[in-house]
């Protein structure tokens, strides 16, 4: 996987810079805060590719509520409530947090932050055009997050379960188009997705032996091929 370091005056902007430099969207990368700047030096990231082509065995997943919760839990619940607040947006958020075995023995992790609200127009706002909006707002957490802990943490935002319905919707549109791959004989280009979207397809796919995917394009334009398998 390629990464890169990069130091900016703050963590925001070592993103940005990080993020020009290989070409990839936030949610094609993992970012580790090196150093905040919090003493008054540049602020050092490191930001690796995600390669969602890559063939990765799922791993055993515990999930649990979060009662009490740890330091980032309740400080990821504050700092998101405070935003919905100052965004005019009334609703609860939930912290739910999910481990995984890491891959150095250790455990991973992710700590999902459900938003529920009775508002649907603005439980849609918060989504946006094909989770945009959605996408933004965790990435904004994550990184306030990160300056209160002194390291990068992995956060996920929910909105009205939209990640679930959304991971249901592409694996069906994943089967319906590879069978019209077996039936045709000829590829089928899939719309633009980001990162995350197209492992869920790769995944999805990924035991067919009759079908294969691939993923084309750069940035926002990167899109998956299912193919025929080959003779």
């Amino acid at each position: 996987m390629k990464s890169i370091e990069i130091s900016a005056r703050t963590v925001a902007e070592a993103v940005e810079l990080a993020l020009a430099q290989l070409g990839k969207d936030r949610d094609e990368v993992a970012i580790a805060v090196l150093d905040a700047g919090e003493s008054g030096d540049e602020a050092l990231v490191r930001v690796t590719v995600v390669d969602d082509d890559e063939e990765t065995s799922p791993a055993p997943v515990t999930t649990t509520a979060a009662s009490g919760g740890t330091e980032v839990q309740e400080i990821a619940r504050t700092i998101l409530e405070d935003l919905l607040e100052r965004m005019d947006i009334h609703a609860y958020v939930t912290p739910v947090v999910t481990r995984v075995p890491g891959q150095k023995g250790d455990v991973e992790e992710t700590i999902t932050l459900h938003v529920e609200g009775a508002d649907e127009e603005a439980m849609g706002l918060l989504i946006g055009r094909r989770g945009d909006t959605l996408r933004s707002l965790q990435f904004l957490l994550n990184l306030l997050v990160s300056r209160r802990v002194q390291k990068w943490p992995q956060l996920v935002v929910d909105v009205g379960n939209y990640r679930q319905r959304r991971q249901e919707s592409l694996e069906g549109l994943a089967r319906r188009m590879a069978e019209r791959v077996r039936q045709t004989g000829r590829p089928i280009m899939l719309e633009p997705m980001a990162a995350y979207e197209r492992r869920i397809v790769h995944l999805a796919l990924r035991e067919d032996k009759t079908i294969y995917t691939e993923s084309t394009g750069e940035g926002e334009n990167r899109k998956i091929v299912i193919y025929p398998a080959k003779q």
